[in-house]
C-alpha cells in the first residue's frame, strides 16, 4: 500500500498536488464560508523550449460511428524539464483541437480564493474537532513533524482531515525530488490553453476531488497519511519508485505503467486490503467510468475535445481507453 499511494497519486489526482497548497488553510472555519470573492490576475510560467523532444507518451485517438473524434491523453501531474518539448504527435492534437479537457481548472482555481475556500470546506471540521481527535497520538506527532520538516505545517492545518494532510506531505515531497507540479502535464496544457483562448472544459471539479478525498473511511484517510509519512521518511526509496514511474510515462510504456498502478506494495492483513479495495474503488474504478461517460459526451456534442487526465484514467483495464473500446468506439494509439 505504501508503494501503491505514493505512485498512484501523481498519475491519478490532479487537484491534491497542484492546488493543496495554493490557498491559506482557513483559521475558523464557518467565517470562510461567507469569504467574499476574490481574484488575481493569472501569471503564466516559461516552459523549457527545443528542437526536438526525447519523449513518447501515450495518446489515444477515440472515433465513433460518424467519425467525431476525440483524444485521450494519459498526463503525469509533476513534471521535469525533459518532459519538453512535448512531441509532435501530441501537440498537433491538442492545437487542432476544439477544447481542452482536464479533470479540474486547476490554475484558474489558484487565483480564485472564494473557490478555493469553497473546495476547502470539503475537508474541514466543522464539528468543533481537529486532526488530532481522530488520529492516533504517535500518528499526529509524527505528521507534524513530517510537515515541518517540509516548512509547510501551521497550527490552521489542525482543522483538517488526515487525507488533506496525507496529499500536502505527497506534493511537497515530489517538489524535493526535483518533480515540479509546476511542469506537470495538465497545468502545461492549461496555461497554454488560458493563454490562447481555447475553451477549457473540466470533466470533474474542485469540489468533487477535495469531496473524494474527504469522503474516505477515517481508517482509509489514516493508512494514506502513514504511506506520505512513510515516504517522505524514506525519499531515495520513493525517489527511485517515481523515477521508474515517470520513465514508464516518457517513454510510453503502458505495460510497466500498468505494472505499477496494480502493485499492491505491502498488503499483509484482511483490513488493509479492504482499504486498497476501497480507494481504488474511489479513486480509479469510478472515476474511470465518469471520465469514459464524459469522452462519449464529447463525442456526441460534435467539438472535438482534447482530453487529459491522469494516465491511470487512460492505460490499461478498466481504463477510458478500454472501456470505450467495450462501448464500440474505435481507439488507436498514435505514435510518433
Amino acid at each position: 500500500m505504501k508503494r501503491f499511494c505514493s505512485v498512484l497519486l501523481i498519475l491519478c489526482l490532479l487537484l491534491s498536488l497542484c492546488a493543496c497548497g495554493q490557498s491559506e488553510p482557513a483559521q475558523n472555519a464557518p467565517e470562510t464560508t461567507t469569504a467574499p470573492p476574490t481574484t488575481q490576475a493569472p501569471t503564466y510560467p516559461t516552459y523549457p523550449t527545443g528542437t526536438e523532444s526525447t519523449i513518447t507518451p501515450v495518446l489515444y485517438q477515440v472515433t465513433d460511428a460518424d467519425g467525431n473524434t476525440a483524444w485521450l491523453f494519459g498526463s503525469i501531474h509533476v513534471g521535469q524539464e525533459y518532459f519538453f518539448p512535448l512531441p509532435e504527435y501530441v501537440t498537433s492534437a491538442y492545437e487542432n483541437s476544439d477544447a481542452l479537457a482536464v479533470e479540474c481548472d486547476v490554475v484558474s482555481l489558484s487565483t480564485d480564493t472564494a473557490a478555493q475556500t469553497k473546495a476547502l470546506m470539503k475537508m474541514i471540521y466543522m464539528d468543533g474537532t481537529r486532526i488530532s481527535d481522530h488520529i492516533p497520538e504517535d500518528l499526529y506527532t509524527q505528521a507534524v513533524e513530517a510537515l515541518e520538516g517540509l516548512g509547510i505545517y501551521s497550527p490552521a492545518l489542525d482543522l483538517y482531515c488526515p487525507a488533506l494532510w496525507a496529499s500536502l506531505i505527497e506534493a511537497s515531497m515530489y517538489e524535493t525530488m526535483d518533480l515540479s507540479t509546476e511542469l506537470g502535464i495538465d497545468m502545461y496544457f492549461l496555461n497554454n490553453a488560458l493563454q490562447a483562448g481555447k475553451e477549457i472544459q473540466e470533466v470533474e471539479s474542485a469540489e468533487f476531488q477535495y469531496s473524494l478525498m474527504a469522503n474516505y473511511s477515517l481508517d482509509l484517510q489514516i493508512m494514506l497519511l502513514e504511506s506520505a509519512i512513510h515516504s517522505c521518511n524514506n525519499i531515495e526509496e520513493a525517489s527511485a519508485q517515481l523515477k521508474e514511474l515517470t520513465d514508464a510515462w516518457a517513454t510510453g510504456n503502458e505495460d510497466t505503467l500498468v505494472t505499477l498502478l496494480n502493485d499492491e506494495g505491502e498488503i499483509t492483513s484482511e483490513e488493509e486490503a479492504i482499504l486498497y479495495e476501497e480507494y481504488t474503488n474511489a479513486m480509479i474504478t469510478q472515476r474511470n467510468i465518469s471520465m469514459a461517460d464524459f469522452a462519449e459526451s464529447a463525442l456526441s456534442s460534435g467539438k472535438e475535445v482534447f482530453i487529459c487526465v491522469g494516465a491511470a484514467h487512460v492505460v490499461g483495464p478498466g481504463a477510458m481507453a478500454d472501456l470505450l473500446t467495450q462501448r464500440g468506439y474505435t481507439v488507436e494509439r498514435i505514435e510518433a
